[in-house]
């Protein structure tokens, strides 16, 4: 499995390959690490691919994912020389629930406490992604595409805390804070 976090799609493509030692099971808990200083959770939009396929056309890539669900990928409230370093490391991501991938053809409304998003349909965004990845790399079942979340949504993370993202209203990533 491999995770494609996308950086930026126009006016080129720029990617970001994520260890599979990054995500985080369902159900267990978040450590933040204990170096650094202060941490924030930044939100995405995972993809999860379903079929094998190189050199996708944009008018097809609907038929190559058949999910999406909100992720969380920790990073440091930092800029600078270790930044890259920092993206790549164990247990900092998780995704929630995977929902159909009927939901990313309209509008949603992404909520993580007082953070409220509203996104408009992503599904162009989406095949646009697997178009340009698919050119440089084959994409497997079970690979997930990381998107952007329009004006780069942020959350403060802390210890001992709970955190709930929700779609729509509807809760898709339960997660706790240790």
């Amino acid at each position: 499995m491999k995770i494609i976090r996308v950086i930026s799609l126009n006016p080129s493509l720029e990617v970001d390959f994520h260890p599979d030692s990054a995500m985080i099971l369902p159900g267990r808990p978040l450590f933040l690490p204990d170096f650094g200083g202060s941490w924030q959770g930044r939100v995405h939009i995972a993809v999860r691919i379903c079929r094998l396929g190189k050199n996708i056309s944009v008018k097809f890539a609907s038929r190559y994912y058949d999910a999406v669900a909100l992720a969380l990928r920790v990073v440091e409230c930092v800029e600078g020389e270790f930044a890259g370093v920092l993206s790549g490391m164990d247990s900092t991501l998780v995704h929630g629930e995977w929902l159909d991938s009927s939901i990313a053809n309209g509008p949603m409304r992404i909520a993580c406490g007082d953070v409220e998003e509203s996104v408009a349909p992503v599904d162009a965004m989406i095949a646009e992604a697997i178009n340009k990845i698919s050119i440089y790399t084959t994409l497997k079942m079970g690979d997930i595409i990381l998107l952007p979340v329009p004006h780069d949504m942020l959350v403060p993370l802390s210890e001992r805390s709970r955190l709930a993202l929700t779609i729509d209203g509807t809760p898709d990533l339960e997660l706790k804070i240790v």
